[in-house]
């Protein structure tokens, strides 16, 4: 495999998300300080796989698929 063959990618997921809600929240890190989050919450009708793919779009994930399998990328903040 050539390096640029090791990094081609093809493809995105495909299905839809669902609305979310959020509600902010506290919470205590791996170190017992308290930081602030978010909770997401999803209508009854919607599934555990709608709500990561609109918890993902929420976040800024790219995803997709390739011949290699799924991959998804995250950029630092």
């Amino acid at each position: 495999m050539n390096e640029r063959s090791k990094y081609h990618r093809l493809g995105e997921p495909g299905g839809p998300g669902c609305n979310l809600s959020t509600l902010p929240i506290l919470a205590k890190n791996e170190h017992g300080q308290e930081v602030s989050g978010k909770l997401f919450s999803a209508p009854k009708p919607a599934s555990e796989l709608e709500m990561l793919r609109a918890i993902a779009k929420h976040l800024g994930v790219k995803w997709g698929r390739d011949e290699l399998g799924w991959w998804a990328a995250v950029l630092d903040n």
